[in-house]
């Protein structure tokens, strides 16, 4: 009988499907990776954005921004008075831009001070 042959093409097949599951989800790794970088960049202004825009159009209206952050400041975001807030418009708000600015710059690390009162290294 052919066994090994068998066994080989079902541990093939084992992981050819789920990867070829992944491959027809419409994003690649590489797009999810770029979302996520950019709404860790932007203070999660465009996600805001998109679930704030309820019809879609690109802009969010004082309706859509009724119950927000944004609400109250409505009048101060809107730049150019045009009773709607453009994404620029949007991502300018204080919470987003300090946000933002805060993920432009590295990361420190705390620095570890090994020593002790006992003089013994912690670890």
């Amino acid at each position: 009988m052919h066994t090994k042959p068998l066994i080989a093409a079902l541990f093939a097949a084992a992981f050819a499907l789920p990867m070829a599951a992944s491959a027809n989800q419409g994003k690649t790794s590489a797009d999810k990776t770029a979302a996520t970088q950019s709404s860790a960049s932007d203070g999660g202004a465009e996600a805001m954005f998109k679930s704030m825009d309820k019809n879609g159009d690109g802009f969010i209206s004082k309706d859509e921004a009724a119950g927000t952050p944004h609400a109250k400041d409505f009048a101060k975001l809107d730049k150019n008075a045009d009773g709607k807030l453009s994404r620029e418009e949007h991502a300018a708000a204080p919470e987003h831009a300090k946000a933002a600015s805060n993920a432009d710059k590295p990361a420190t690390t705390a620095s570890t001070d090994t020593s002790s009162t006992s003089g013994k290294k912690a670890y």
